[in-house]
């Protein structure tokens, strides 16, 4: 169905901060870009990138792309993601281009090395209490209560970003952490979204009832269930076998609920596809972890590049891609841009949990897993900017886009 877009913003300026996804998205992609080209550096022995005091290269990496990259597509994707929720204006102007400059202070005082730590707070920590006051302010308006767990997730961001600027807890742990609880927010959010699209697309394709993903049951409830409790053991150290038990038993129920969604009938459509291959991570993510609880030869490491790289990163890919089509009313189409994104994001996480099982070929490894983030986000950026920062399609665009398919070639 084609909707009319509201009307068009008077400059570009206010095109731009007229949706969160809009910067944020922007700010994402160069991010990961920018981060990525940093590390390899690093790695390579050519530079050693600029750091608050006491942090240390690993913990300015895990920051950079955990609250930094990270942050900014979780904020556009909430902010955007909001207005749908509760049928309301989106967050824009000046609220918006606050958040905005925020992590873009935080960016510049990071990579400085500035040593102030109330500065830090002010931008790191300052950017999550201003989403969780915007998202808050729109769940609670419209007592919009079934994502009232939104609230509450950033809300632990907030926490777990003020820790980590005061130093008041190991930092790497905390970096842990927040991959857990980020692959939580996949679970719940990515839970929802994964089965709702393929549901709606396989009803546009006319497909049998038969291959129809299930709706939410016991199942569902027992990974979200196991997945908080696993995330809270290891948050809270808890014995390894304990944690591990936990984990692989939320990582082999998270596996089990996504085979119920039917990706496989999706595979024609990557735009849809991807979802359900960053959703796979999760549970592979957490069995990997809980099997490191038990035995060296699989490292942390493993685990937790599982979740960050193939969930984090290729959930931000599909979900932003994704959206900026659907808000800025385009054809929910990969691509063969996309197409290849998404190849490169998988290729990439898989690469980085080898360099983790294999010692002897760890740096050729990460080497190449850098290069396919690189290859996955350059190619959504050539994609994408001028989606986030150009017009709406109009109706009138896309009736000649509807009509120009329906001729024969």
């Amino acid at each position: 169905m084609l909707v009319s877009p509201p009307q068009e913003p008077k400059n570009a300026w206010a095109r731009l901060f007229s949706n969160g996804f809009r910067p944020l998205f922007l700010a994402c992609a160069v991010q990961a870009i920018v981060i990525m080209l940093l590390w390899l550096a690093y790695l390579g022995g050519a530079l050693l990138p600029a750091s608050p005091p006491g942090w240390g290269p690993v913990a300015w990496h895990g920051h950079e792309m955990l609250f930094g990259f990270v942050g900014a597509a979780v904020g556009g994707f909430l902010l955007a993601a909001v207005a749908k929720w509760t049928s309301r204006p989106p967050v824009q102007g000046l609220p918006l281009l606050a958040l905005t400059l925020l992590w873009i202070a935080g960016r510049a005082l990071v990579w400085s090395g500035n040593g102030s730590v109330w500065l830090l707070i002010l931008a790191n920590t300052g950017y999550w209490v201003l989403l969780a006051i915007l998202v808050g302010r729109e769940v609670l308006i419209s007592r919009n209560k079934r994502n009232g767990v939104v609230i509450l997730a950033l809300a632990v961001m907030v926490g777990f970003s003020l820790l980590f600027q005061l130093g008041a807890v190991d930092r790497l742990h905390l970096l842990e952490s927040q991959v857990l609880l980020m692959a939580l927010l996949i679970s719940l959010i990515g839970g929802r979204i994964t089965p709702a699209f393929t549901r709606n697309w396989l009803i546009r394709q006319q497909a049998d009832k038969s291959k129809m993903p299930a709706g939410f049951s016991w199942i569902d409830r027992l990974a979200v269930g196991f997945s908080l409790l696993a995330t809270l053991a290891w948050v809270t150290l808890a014995a390894p076998p304990v944690s591990g038990v936990l984990l692989i038993m939320a990582g082999g129920l998270q596996i089990a609920r996504l085979l119920r969604w039917r990706g496989l009938t999706s595979i024609a459509e990557p735009l849809l596809f991807a979802l359900h291959l960053g959703y796979l991570w999760v549970g592979i993510g957490f069995v990997l972890l809980g099997f490191s609880s038990f035995t060296a030869a699989v490292p942390v490491t493993a685990g937790i590049h599982a979740l960050a790289v193939g969930a984090m990163g290729g959930m931000i890919l599909a979900v932003a891609s994704r959206a900026a089509l659907g808000h800025t009313n385009r054809e929910l189409k990969a691509g063969a841009l996309m197409s290849l994104s998404f190849l490169a994001i998988h290729l990439a996480a898989l690469t980085r949990i080898l360099s983790a099982l294999l010692p002897p070929f760890s740096l050729m490894l990460m080497m190449l897993a850098g290069t396919a983030w690189l290859i996955a986000f350059v190619l959504f950026a050539v994609r994408y900017v001028p989606i986030l920062i150009g017009p709406e399609e109009t109706l009138s665009d896309a009736l000649k886009r509807e009509k120009a398919k329906s001729q024969p070639q």
